[in-house]
């Protein structure tokens, strides 16, 4: 299967004949502020260890995730991104059928039908925020029988947390010998990590939490993902990862960017001011309806009478070298939805502008 995703300016310059450089990416929710301060010469200094192999333990990365989530580094394995670490675990958890949450990353679904595992996709309502209720699941497993159910938190591409009914039901089956398995994706939680659902993994022997380095630290180009799991799974799924799947880079800049409290501070700031304002901006176009997010990202709704997101993309992108994410390739949404990143506070009024003249 196709997977669409945000953030292809290479293939959008071309086409457009414009440098990556002129577009404003709206597409990919990546902290506007960028890579922390200082992780260029971290880079720079790891530079002359590229003529040896990358630590195959991976320790110092692992020993900087353990120490800022205070969890055992034997519940952590590392990948080359999330995206890694999504496509091997089918395999190490010996998954064949699984119950997935939709809309949701289109990734899951490659990945899982690439092992052969069969998966059953459980639609959740706009009313809900895109995020299943408890009555949804216990009905999907009565009626069958799942070795892994998969949910997102936040939700992608809603930006909603789970509800407080769905996580204590979460709690209290992931603390329940055999199966089914949680899979728990969380690789946006860090804007709101309060709401981790790690706090349950001492006491649950079928979790295990997806993470990403790639949104909050602004390094979707260095690759670095995480599971944070029981013992037994975080060892099995390490078995099944190949060697050197973290570079010397990653792992010196992954470590660096657990280290810097000021720029987190300043990440929550920024994006939780940014994101009312740009949600206030949006709402007051008429048409568009802007669904409450924890995240970087607004999901949108656009009233029918308004032409599709996926024009309203090519409308904005051809004039304003501006790119937004139309939502039709994500299951369980339409061409009338639209997913835009919170970035900085000019950039934001920007596109406010782009799709007020386009609407």
């Amino acid at each position: 299967m196709n997977v669409v995703h945000g953030g292809n300016i290479y293939e959008l310059s071309a086409r457009a004949g414009c440098s990556p450089d002129d577009i404003l990416d709206f597409s990919a929710s990546i902290n506007p502020l960028g890579p922390p301060p200082g992780l260029a010469h971290i880079l720079s200094g790891c530079f002359h260890r590229l003529a040896s192999y990358p630590d195959i333990h991976n320790k110092l990365l692992i020993e900087a995730i353990s120490k800022f989530h205070d969890i055992d580094p034997e519940c952590i394995a590392v990948g080359n991104g999330s995206t890694e670490l999504i496509y091997w675990l089918p395999r190490a958890l010996g998954v064949s059928k699984a119950l997935v949450a939709a809309p949701t990353f289109g990734e899951y679904a490659k990945a899982f039908e690439l092992q052969g595992t069969r998966l059953q996709k459980m639609f959740t309502a706009p009313e809900d925020h895109f995020q299943p209720l408890v009555e949804q699941l216990e009905a999907a497993l009565q009626k069958d029988s799942f070795e892994a159910v998969l949910l997102t938190h936040p939700a992608s591409p809603s930006g909603a947390l789970l509800a407080a009914e769905t996580i204590n039901w979460v709690a209290e089956n992931s603390r329940k010998s055999g199966r089914p398995f949680l899979l728990i994706d969380e690789v946006f939680i860090d804007f709101c990590e309060q709401a981790s659902l790690k706090r349950f993994l001492d006491r649950s022997p079928n979790l295990a939490i997806i993470r990403s380095f790639t949104k909050f630290y602004g390094s979707p180009g260095l690759r670095i993902g995480y599971l944070l799991a029981p013992p037994q799974v975080a060892a099995q799924v390490r078995r099944h990862l190949p060697p050197w799947s973290v570079n010397t880079l990653a792992q010196a800049a992954g470590a660096y960017c657990f280290s810097q409290d000021d720029y987190r501070r300043k990440t929550l700031d920024l994006v939780a001011k940014q994101r009312q304002r740009l949600a206030a901006g949006l709402s007051a176009i008429s048409g568009l309806k802007v669904f409450p997010a924890q995240a970087n990202y607004l999901l949108v709704r656009m009233d029918r009478s308004l032409p599709p997101a996926s024009r309203l993309k090519w409308d904005i992108f051809e004039r304003d070298r501006i790119l937004i994410r139309d939502c039709g390739s994500f299951e369980g949404l339409d061409d009338w939805y639209f997913r835009v990143a919170v970035r900085m506070e000019d950039q934001n009024d920007r596109l406010i502008a782009a799709l007020q003249h386009a609407l």
